[in-house]
């Protein structure tokens, strides 16, 4: 049984998120075609926080970055343990930004993420964050949605 179908995973709305739950192929998948694009996009990766929120919110339509749900989930599966490497791609941001702008990304842009939300993606992903981890990460992503929805209109 996978660890999203016993009991711990909060009720929260996942929505595009919800994609998460698909068989570890189908995300494997996701990864190669992410890693893939990802060469062409470093200026975007390599940001701060700040800087990505700005650029999402006052110039989307120049912003280059993966907008598939499962791709940036694939992403963010990779990056939860703390080991993710993008260096070969040009990107050499911290991991807590690139979870941030994966998580909030993938994300619907009208559904709120919440310290549940993404505790509930990493139980998905049977990695389970602290509340503290949880709650920091679901506030850096909740602001990169914020910047997508105003960017995105």
């Amino acid at each position: 049984m996978p660890p999203w179908a016993s009991e711990g995973i909060p009720e929260v709305e996942l929505g595009r998120l919800s994609v998460a739950r698909s068989p570890d192929h189908v995300l494997d998948r996701a990864y190669d075609e992410a890693l893939l694009a990802l060469a062409s996009m470093s200026d975007f990766y390599n940001l701060s926080l700040d800087a990505m929120i700005t650029e999402l919110s006052l110039n989307w339509d120049n912003v280059v970055l993966i907008d598939s749900p499962l791709q940036n989930l694939a992403l963010l599966r990779d990056a939860l343990d703390g080991a993710i490497d993008l260096s070969a791609y040009g990107i050499n941001n911290d991991v807590d930004t690139l979870m941030a702008v994966f998580l909030g990304v993938a994300s619907d842009k009208a559904v709120s993420i919440t310290w549940e939300t993404a505790y509930a993606i990493s139980v998905i992903f049977e990695m389970p964050l602290t509340q503290a981890e949880a709650e920091a990460l679901a506030a850096d992503a909740e602001a990169i949605r914020i910047a997508v929805l105003a960017g995105h209109g």
